[in-house]
């Protein structure tokens, strides 16, 4: 985020419906959009993945107009994701709609997805902390913080007020109990290419996030490394960098990521095994019950949209739920929904369900059981036990691989159910346009 002369000195204004966030002094504005949220000037923020803007409704009763002046003439708007139903009304350059809901969204002027207006809309916050208490990293609004890394411990809260942007980032090992919320920005851009993560969980149980946003990250942002009980609650995630991957789950339990938004370079959301970049303890732990739920999910010029792999050096990654999720843009030539086996692990028992892809330049489907650069298993492994439900992609053909190692190590029990493709649904392999190598027992409904 860059400095500008402009002084906003109330950190929020709070007006019927909605309550409107200012950013700190100093903080450059986007020049494409202005916003107003039920009448009141909402702050853009300029990013390098476009303008972002964020409200919180000050009641569960959620209802607010919202007006978006563009410095540019408007032919079409695209509002995503496309099954929130949001129908906006263009009079000249100024768009208008209304939100009765929280959302997460991207809203693109004639085509433009370089440089989208994203907004936040959250919903109310609940009894926040307040400032002095021990073991409470208060970051108040109306500031820019520079704090570099913050290390939290058992039992710890980091609360980012609304209008607060933290410059730093966040870690624990071996932790207990720790809660990271609120509803400012956590702001990686002091960081050098692979630096430092933004969040990271390590040997940690029972911690929650919620609400916050962060950009700018120079790593893995969320990685989530041989822990139990970790919990994502609408989390805003917005980066362009490289190795900027959203959420890493790896060798870990329990772990929901819940009404999130990943808009990342590299693979929004990854689940592996035995993966030790940036750790020296052992994360060849077993992975199981992940959950991705209800999210909203852009996934840009590298990586994947929701992947499973490469490293995978476990016994066994099972009980993986993508739930109810819209993957807006898969700009990269990878895979949309896709599994790499690299390594020894039998990867089952994994259900995408009732997930809507909007826009994908790469695989829909992209399995393979392979020897990667990643690899560093002899075994291979397998995968098994997969089923696609209630799957609707707005693109009429898209390729799809299932690719099994050899005739020991395969693909297989994968089922195709209520999928379909620019509104025809599959039927066969050769409807689907799936090629199919090493693998058995794939069916369709």
């Amino acid at each position: 985020m860059k400095p500008l002369c402009l002084s906003l000195l109330i950190p929020a204004v709070l007006f019927a419906g909605a309550t409107v966030y200012n950013a700190p002094a100093g903080v450059e504005q986007d020049k494409l959009f202005q916003v107003k949220v039920a009448g009141q000037p909402s702050f853009v923020y300029s990013l390098p993945v476009g303008g972002m803007t964020y409200f919180s409704y000050t009641s569960f009763a959620r209802r607010a107009d919202i007006e978006i002046t563009v410095a540019r003439p408007v032919e079409t708007v695209a509002i995503r994701p496309t099954s929130y139903g949001i129908r906006p009304v263009i009079n000249g350059n100024v768009i208008t709609f209304r939100l009765d809901r929280t959302a997460q969204i991207s809203v693109e002027i004639n085509g433009d997805i370089k440089h989208p207006l994203l907004l936040f809309a959250n919903p109310p916050e609940s009894a926040p902390p307040k400032p002095g208490p021990s073991g409470i990293h208060y970051f108040g609004a109306g500031q820019v913080h520079n704090v570099g890394r913050i290390t939290v411990t058992s039992g710890q809260l980091v609360y980012i007020a609304g209008g607060a942007i933290v410059r730093g980032s966040i870690f624990m090992d071996q932790a207990r109990g720790v809660h990271i919320l609120g509803r400012g920005v956590l702001d990686g851009s002091l960081y050098k290419k692979g630096e430092s993560r933004m969040i990271e969980v390590n040997r940690s149980s029972d911690v929650d996030i919620e609400g916050i946003i962060v950009t700018n990250s120079k790593h893995w942002t969320v990685p989530i490394t041989a822990s139990d009980k970790v919990t994502l609650h609408n989390v805003k995630l917005v980066s362009d960098n490289d190795w900027d991957d959203g959420v890493d789950v790896v060798g870990s339990t329990n772990v929901t990521v819940d009404q999130c938004f990943i808009r990342t370079k590299d693979d929004c959301v990854a689940v592996k095994a035995g993966v030790q970049y940036f750790t020296k303890f052992n994360a060849q732990r077993d992975v199981s019950n992940v959950v991705i739920k209800r999210s909203v999910l852009w996934n840009g010029a590298w990586g994947n949209g929701l992947e499973i792999g490469f490293e995978t050096r476990a016994a066994s990654i099972r009980g993986v739920r993508f739930l109810d999720n819209d993957l807006i843009h898969v700009e990269g030539p990878e895979g949309t929904f896709s599994i790499h086996n690299g390594d020894r692990a039998v990867i089952s028992d994994v259900i995408y369900d009732n997930c809507r892809v909007e826009d994908s330049k790469g695989l829909l489907v992209d399995f393979k059981i392979l020897k990667s650069r990643y690899s560093k298993d002899a075994e291979r492994g397998q995968i098994r036990n997969i089923v696609f439900r209630r799957i609707r992609v707005d693109q009429a053909e898209m390729p799809s691989i299932l690719q099994g190692f050899d005739a020991t190590h395969q693909v297989g029990g994968v089922v195709f159910e209520d999928v379909k493709t620019g509104g025809r649904k599959w039927t066969s392999l050769a409807d689907a346009g799936i090629k199919a190598t090493h693998t058995e027992n794939v069916s369709f409904k």
